[in-house]
C-alpha cells in the first residue's frame, strides 16, 4: 500500500492510503468521494428571537385549533369527493386538508412540532366548543328533557341540580358528559377512534369526579363505608389520626408526610410544643399589662383599714392564748402580718394606690404559693390576699375583670402543663408519651381531653396534630390490639381466608396513612385548579373586582381540557 498527500479545498493536506498501482485519478476520485467539507455551527437564537418565535407558534396553534373545526365542517364535502373517487367512507382528503393547514403555517415561519404551537391548537380547540354543552342543553330544554338532564348537559356532566337517587345521577353525570365529550371531539375533528376518546373520557370525569369528592367526605365526616373509625381501629392508630392524614394533605402540610416518613427528628414536636406554652405566658403577661393600664392610671389613694383588719382576724391561726401551735401557720400569719405593716408604711400616693395594692397582692400570693392547701396556713394567706384584691376592686372596678382573664390565662396553663407533662422537671420522654397519646380517645387520655388542649397550643403556634398523626401512622404493622389481632394465630387465618389477606393493607397504618394524604392531595389538587381557572377567567372576561365564576358556571369549559387532550393522541 503506498501513501498519497491530498491538498483539500479547505486548504488542508491530508494523506490518502491506496494501492500501489492505484493511478491518480483513482486516488482523487476517492479522496473526492470520502472528504467532507466542514459545516457551519447554526447560531443560537437571541432572547428576542425565541420569543419572537414562541409568540408566533402560539397564535399559528390557534389558528390551525380553528382550522380543526372549519375541516370539521366541509369533512361531508370531502368524505363524500373520497367516496366518488373509488376510496369508500374514506377521511383521507380531509386528513391531507388538515396537514396542508399545518403545513401553510410552516411555511410561513411556524414550527408544527413545538409546545407552543400544539398549545395554541388546543386552546383554539377548546375555545371553539366550549358552548357545545350549552347548545345541547338548549335543545334537551326545547324537547321537555328534565332538569336534571338539561343542566347535565350544560355542564358536561360536572352537574345535575340534584334530586336524583345517587344511581340516577351517576347514569345522568356519564350519560351528559359523554354525549357533550363526543360532540366536542367530533367538532374537532370526526375520526371514529378520536370521537371514541371524547365519549369515554366525557363520560368517565364527572364520575370520577363524583367518586373523589365521595371519598374525600368520608374521610373527612366519618361516612358509610370506608369511615375514619374503621381505618383507625383496623390500623389501631384512632380516627383523627385518618381524619388528620387526609386533613394534611388536603392543606398540603408537609409536618404529617415528614413524621410518618421519620424525615425529621420525633423530638421536634415536643419543641413545637414547649414553643408554643412559653407564647402563652407571654400572651398572658401581655393580656395583664394592656387591662392593668387603665389600673395604673387611677392614682386614688386606698384606705388601708379593711386590709389592717383582714389580717388582725389571721393573727391567731396557729396559736392558742399566744403560745404557737401550729408553726407553718403562725409562720405564714407572721410573714404576712410583716408584709402589710411595711406596706402600710410606705409612701400612699405611691404604694396605696390600686397598682400598688397590686404589687402587694402579688408579694402575698408568693407567700401563699409555698403553702399547702387545705391547711390553715393557706387559709391564712387566702383572707389577705382577697382582702387586698377587694379594696382595689372596689376602687377600680376594670380589676376585676383583669384578674378575672389572668385567672383564666393561668388555669390553662396550668392545665396544659400538667395534662401534657410539659413542665421543666418532666422527662421528655415522659412528655413525648403524653403527645403521642393525643390520637387516642380513652380513659387514658381523659376522653379527648388532651386532644382539646393540644388544639389549645395549635392556637398558639404549635404545629402538633398533624406531626403526631404522623408518628403514629409510622408503622407498617397495626398498633396495639389491632396487631395482636394481625399477627399470631391472624397470620394462620391469612393463609386460608383469601378475604383476609386482601384487607391486610387496610390495617397497615403507613400505608392507609399515605393513601390518606394522597386522597386529601387529589381533593386539594382538584380545588384550586378549579379556583384559579375561576380566577383566571374572571380577569381575561374583565371581570378583575367581581365575584369569581362558579364552578358550575366553569364546568363545560373544564369538561373540555381531557377531550381536547384526546385529539393529541
Amino acid at each position: 500500500m503506498a501513501k498519497y498527500s491530498i491538498t483539500a479545498p479547505d486548504g488542508g493536506t491530508y494523506e490518502i492510503t491506496a494501492p500501489d498501482d492505484a493511478t491518480q485519478e483513482q486516488v482523487l476520485a476517492y479522496a473526492q468521494s470520502n472528504y467532507k467539507a466542514p459545516t457551519q455551527a447554526t447560531p443560537e437564537p437571541s432572547m428576542m428571537q425565541s420569543i419572537k418565535q414562541g409568540a408566533g407558534n402560539l397564535v399559528a396553534g390557534a389558528v390551525r385549533g380553528a382550522g380543526s373545526i372549519g375541516a370539521t365542517l366541509l369533512a361531508p364535502f370531502d368524505i363524500a369527493e373520497d367516496a366518488l373517487a373509488g376510496k369508500g367512507l374514506s377521511m383521507e382528503r380531509n386528513n391531507a386538508r388538515r396537514a396542508g393547514i399545518d403545513a401553510g403555517l410552516q411555511s410561513m415561519g411556524a414550527e408544527p412540532d413545538s409546545m407552543m404551537y400544539k398549545g395554541g391548537k388546543l386552546a383554539g380547540e377548546i375555545a371553539g366548543t366550549a358552548g357545545t354543552g350549552n347548545v345541547l342543553a338548549l335543545g334537551a330544554k326545547g324537547m321537555g328533557a328534565a332538569p336534571t338532564v338539561v343542566n347535565a348537559l350544560r355542564t358536561g356532566g360536572m352537574a345535575t341540580g340534584g334530586g336524583q337517587t345517587l344511581g340516577r345521577e351517576l347514569a345522568t353525570r356519564a350519560g351528559a358528559g359523554a354525549l357533550v365529550g363526543g360532540a366536542q371531539t367530533a367538532m374537532v375533528d370526526p375520526d371514529v377512534e378520536k370521537i371514541g376518546y371524547g365519549l369515554a373520557l366525557g363520560g368517565g370525569l364527572p364520575i370520577a369526579t363524583k367518586v373523589a369528592g365521595a371519598a374525600g367526605s368520608m374521610l373527612k365526616n366519618g361516612a358509610a363505608g370506608v369511615t375514619n373509625n374503621v381505618l383507625g381501629m383496623a390500623t389501631g392508630t384512632g380516627a383523627e389520626s385518618v381524619r388528620t392524614a387526609y386533613q394534611s394533605g388536603k392543606a398540603g402540610a408537609t409536618g404529617f408526610l415528614d413524621n410518618m416518613r421519620g424525615n425529621v427528628p420525633a423530638t421536634d414536636v415536643l419543641d413545637s410544643a414547649k414553643a408554643a406554652l412559653g407564647q402563652m405566658r407571654l400572651d398572658r403577661a401581655a393580656q395583664y399589662k394592656n387591662g392593668m393600664a387603665g389600673v395604673s392610671a387611677d392614682k386614688s389613694v386606698i384606705d388601708f383599714a379593711p386590709i389592717d383588719k383582714a389580717v388582725s382576724a389571721i393573727q391567731s391561726m396557729g396559736n392558742y392564748k399566744g403560745q404557737v401551735i401550729n408553726k407553718n401557720s403562725a409562720g405564714t400569719v407572721d410573714e404576712i402580718s410583716g408584709l402589710v405593716n411595711q406596706w402600710k408604711s410606705l409612701n400612699p400616693a405611691e404604694y396605696h394606690t390600686p397598682e400598688g395594692l397590686d404589687a402587694l397582692k402579688q408579694a402575698i400570693s408568693d407567700v401563699r404559693d409555698t403553702t399547702q392547701f387545705g391547711t390553715a396556713a393557706r387559709k391564712a394567706a387566702d383572707t389577705a390576699y382577697n382582702a387586698v384584691k377587694n379594696e382595689i376592686t372596689a376602687q377600680a372596678p376594670t380589676y376585676a375583670k383583669v384578674m378575672k382573664d389572668y385567672s383564666a390565662a393561668s388555669e390553662a396553663l396550668s392545665e396544659v402543663e400538667k395534662a401534657l407533662s410539659l413542665g421543666n422537671k418532666t422527662s421528655a420522654d415522659t412528655a413525648m408519651r403524653k403527645l403521642q397519646s393525643l390520637m387516642r380517645n380513652n380513659v387514658n387520655t381523659n376522653y379527648g381531653n388532651r386532644l382539646g388542649l393540644a388544639k389549645t397550643l395549635e392556637s398558639n403556634g404549635a404545629d402538633l396534630l398533624a406531626p403526631i398523626a404522623g408518628q403514629a401512622m409510622s408503622s407498617y404493622t397495626p398498633r396495639g390490639l389491632s396487631g395482636l389481632a394481625a399477627s399470631g394465630g391472624g397470620i394462620a387465618a391469612l393463609a386460608t381466608n383469601p378475604a383476609a389477606l386482601a384487607a391486610l393493607p387496610a390495617t397497615s397504618p403507613r400505608l392507609v396513612g399515605e393513601a390518606a394524604y394522597k386522597l386529601g392531595a387529589a381533593n386539594r389538587g382538584i380545588a384550586n385548579a378549579g379556583s384559579a381557572t375561576a380566577n383566571r377567567l374572571s380577569q381575561l372576561v374583565g371581570r378583575n373586582n367581581a365575584t369569581p365564576l362558579t364552578m358550575n358556571q366553569l364546568a363545560p369549559l373544564l369538561a373540555t381540557v381531557p377531550i381536547m387532550a384526546a385529539n393529541q393522541r
